[in-house]
């Protein structure tokens, strides 16, 4: 990756079309974006190709692991990676692990303010809902 002073977005979602969209609209609002299709793919990413801001990540996917296990494996292997949720199917998601959810469908322009607020905030300290 090439360094870039714009936070980086790790979107990991299995849904091609969401995916490309979504991206578009957080380049589009700012955040490079490094774009993954499941849980394997994004932790391969957050290991081999350089610093991640945030994991935004669908819940139901394919793979070894669903959005919830991906949450909870780079919150323990990465504490200070925010971590926001989207799904279509689940409510809500563990505030232990989770920073911020978002139902699908989502509007862009809600998640790229809540994705600026969360990159504010520092490790350890909540930001406001």
């Amino acid at each position: 990756m090439v360094p870039s002073d714009r936070p980086t977005v790790l979107l990991v979602e299995d849904e091609i079309l969401v995916r490309l969209w979504t991206a578009d609209e957080l380049r589009d609002a700012g955040f490079d974006v490094v774009e993954a299709a499941n849980a394997d793919e994004a932790l391969s990413r957050l290991r081999d190709d350089g610093p991640v801001d945030l994991l935004m990540t669908d819940i139901r996917m394919p793979g070894s692991m669903d959005g919830l296990r991906l949450a909870k494996t780079v919150h323990a292997a990465w504490p200070s990676l925010k971590i926001v949720v989207a799904s279509a199917h689940v409510q809500a998601a563990d505030s232990d692990t989770v920073d911020a959810f978002f139902g699908k469908p989502y509007d862009p322009a809600m998640v790229a303010a809540r994705i600026r607020e969360l990159l504010a905030t520092p490790a350890g300290v909540a930001a406001s809902a």
